[in-house]
C-alpha cells in the first residue's frame, strides 16, 4: 500500500478561493519495493502515488506508477491491479479521518492508457480498482488518475490521503476443495478422500452423497453452505501480500485516539514486528515486513476501514490452487515439497530476501520457528529470475499463503452466515471503539464466532502450511494477539 498525505491544515487553502489543494507525498512511509508473480516471472512492483490535486469540480487528480504490471489471456487468465481509496479530515476539526465517498459511475473517473477503471464493486463508492485494459506487461510510469468525489463537497478546507493496495484478480471458475491428505480436509460426500469440485456459486448440501460437501471431521462443517456464502467460485480481487507493518501503522494514524488504542498492542511488539511512537504518529522500523500480532478484531478493523472484507477458508483454497486438481499434501505453489527460508540476506531492509534456494520441485516458505522467529518481507523469496515454486507463489501469483503469517479466514463451522459484504470505511465508536461493524461479519468481541486460521505460519511445522490443512478450523478467541498471526483482505 502506498499513500499520499497533505501538508498540515494551516498550509491548505480553501477551495472557494483557489481551485486546488497543494498536497505532498510522505516519502518516509512510501512503500513498497515488493515482488510479484506473473505468468512469465516475478518482478518488483514499486507502487508510487504522486501529489494529489483537488479541482473545483471535486476531482482528485494524481499520478500512479508501478513496475511490471501484467494482464494475461492464457492460464491463469488474470492480472494485477491497484485498489485505491481515500480518507479526508476537516481542517477545523480533530485528527480523525473519514472515508471519502466516490462516484459510482465509471465515466466520472479516468485513467491514462494502458489502464482502465474496473467497474468491479464500484457501486458502493468506497474505492476504485485500476488495472491494465488488455493483455500485456510492462511498467506503468506516471499515468494520471482522476477520481470524482461525491462527499465531502467543495466548500470547506480538507486534508486528503490517497491509499493504494496491490491486488490480484482471481477469475470466476470451478475449483477443487480438499487434497485427501491434510488435517481435517474437505471432500466430496462419502467417507472417501475424493476432492469436491465446486462448479457454481449455488448452495452446497452437507452430506455423504456424491456432490455433497463433507470433511474428514464432519463436525467441522456445521451444516449446508448457503448460496450467499462466498465459496470461491465467483471472481474476486485479493491482496497480493499480507497486511504490512507500514500499512498497519498508517491505519492506526487515521483513527481517533480511543480507536487507535484499541487496535494497538499495548503489551509491545517483538519477534521482527515493530510499531512504535504514539497516536497519531505511529511508525515502524520495518515497513516492508508482514504485520504480526494481529488478532481477528485487528484484521477485521483494518479491512472494514479500507472497505475490503475477510476471505473464507474455501476461497483460501481457490486462491492457492486455482482450477488445478489437488496434489496430496500440496502447498500454495502446487507441490508437496517445501524448503525452509532460514537463510536471509539484507535482513530488515527493503531488499530482505531468502538465499536458501529450493531444489527443483520444492517451494519456499517461512516456517518452523527456528532461525527466523517472526515475519519476513512481503514477496521475500521473489526475484526476476524465480519461478512460482522458488517465489512461494500461488497459482494466481499471490504471495506467502503458505507460511509467514497465519491468516484469518471465515470458517464453515460458525461462519456460515457470512455473505461477503465489503466494509464501509467506518469503525465503531463508544462504547467499543475501533471494532469492525459491518453487518454479517463474524463476532467482534468475546469468544470465537466463525474464524479459522489457514496457511500455517513462521512458528509451525510444515504440515500446517498445506493448502487443505484445517487443523485450526475453529480458533478459540478473536481478541488474542500472537506474533505469527496476520492476514489479508478481499474485494
Amino acid at each position: 500500500m502506498n499513500y499520499s498525505v497533505p501538508y498540515f491544515c494551516q498550509y491548505s487553502v480553501i477551495l472557494k478561493k483557489l481551485s486546488f489543494f497543494d498536497l505532498h507525498t510522505m516519502k518516509h512511509f512510501g512503500f513498497l519495493a515488493l515482488l510479484w508473480l506473473s505468468l512469465n516471472g516475478v518482478f518488483a512492483n514499486n507502487l508510487q502515488i504522486g501529489t494529489p490535486i483537488l479541482s473545483l469540480n471535486n476531482e482528485l487528480v494524481f499520478t500512479i506508477s508501478w513496475d511490471n504490471s501484467w494482464h494475461t489471456t492464457s492460464a491463469p487468465n488474470n492480472w494485477d491491479a491497484v485498489y485505491l481509496f481515500i480518507k479526508y479530515r476537516d481542517c477545523a476539526s480533530s485528527n480523525m479521518w473519514s472515508h471519502v465517498q466516490l462516484s459510482t459511475s465509471a465515466s466520472d473517473h479516468s485513467v491514462q492508457a494502458p489502464l482502465l477503471i474496473d467497474t468491479y464493486k464500484l457501486s458502493d463508492g468506497k474505492g476504485v480498482i485500476i488495472r491494465r485494459s488488455s493483455a500485456g506487461s510492462g511498467s506503468i510510469a506516471g499515468d494520471t488518475v482522476k477520481l470524482k468525489i461525491t462527499n465531502p463537497a467543495v466548500g470547506s478546507s480538507y486534508d486528503f490521503q490517497v491509499f493504494g493496495i496491490e491486488m490480484v484478480y482471481v477469475p470466476t471458475g470451478s475449483f477443487y476443495l480438499g487434497d485427501g491428505v491434510s488435517s481435517n480436509y474437505l471432500k466430496d460426500g462419502s467417507t472417501s478422500s475424493t476432492p469436491l469440485l465446486a462448479t457454481s456459486d449455488a448452495a452446497l448440501t452437507k452430506g455423504t452423497a456424491v456432490g455433497n460437501i463433507n470433511a474428514l471431521t464432519p463436525s467441522s462443517i456445521s451444516g449446508n453452505i448457503p448460496a450467499a456464502f462466498p465459496i470461491g467460485y465467483d471472481s474476486i480481487y485479493v491482496m497480493k501480500y499480507e497486511v504490512s507493518q507500514a500499512q498497519y501503522a498508517a491505519f492506526l494514524n487515521t483513527l481517533s485516539s480511543d480507536q487507535a488504542t484499541a487496535r494497538y498492542n499495548s503489551s509491545g511488539y517483538s519477534n521482527r514486528t515493530n510499531i512504535g511512537g504514539s497516536w497519531p504518529n505511529y511508525t515502524t522500523l520495518y515497513p516492508h515486513r508482514a504485520m504480526g500480532y494481529l488478532s481477528w478484531q485487528d484484521l477485521a478493523a483494518f479491512l472494514d476501514w479500507s472497505a475490503l472484507r475477510p476471505m473464507t477458508e474455501t476461497e483460501f483454497e481457490k486462491i492457492c490452487r486455482g482450477s488445478n486438481y489437488p496434489t496430496g499434501g500440496e502447498y500454495a505453489w502446487g507441490t508437496a515439497y517445501v524448503r525452509d527460508a532460514d537463510v536471509i540476506s539484507n535482513d530488515g531492509t527493503t531488499a530482505e530476501t531468502n538465499t536458501n534456494i529450493p531444489p527443483a520441485g520444492y517451494g519456499i516458505a517461512n516456517y518452523n520457528g527456528d532461525s527466523i522467529q517472526g515475519p519476513l518481507r512481503g514477496g521475500f523469496a521473489a526475484s526476476p529470475s524465480t519461478n512460482r515454486m522458488q517465489a512461494g507463489a500461488t497459482y494466481y501469483g499471490v504471495m506467502e499463503m503458505s507460511g509467514n503469517m497465519g491468516e484469518f479466514a471465515v470458517n464453515l463451522y460458525e461462519g456460515l452466515t457470512f455473505t461477503g459484504l465489503n466494509g464501509d470505511g467506518v469503525l465503531s465508536n463508544t462504547p467499543s471503539p475501533g471494532n469492525a461493524n459491518t453487518s454479517g461479519w463474524p463476532s467482534q468481541a468475546g469468544l470465537n464466532d466463525g474464524i479459522a486460521v489457514r496457511g500455517g505460519d513462521s512458528s509451525l511445522s510444515s504440515t500446517y502450511l498445506r493448502v487443505s490443512d484445517r487443523a485450526q478450523t475453529d480458533v478459540s478467541t478473536i481478541d488474542t494477539r500472537y506474533y505469527h498471526r496476520g492476514g489479508r483482505g478481499i474485494r
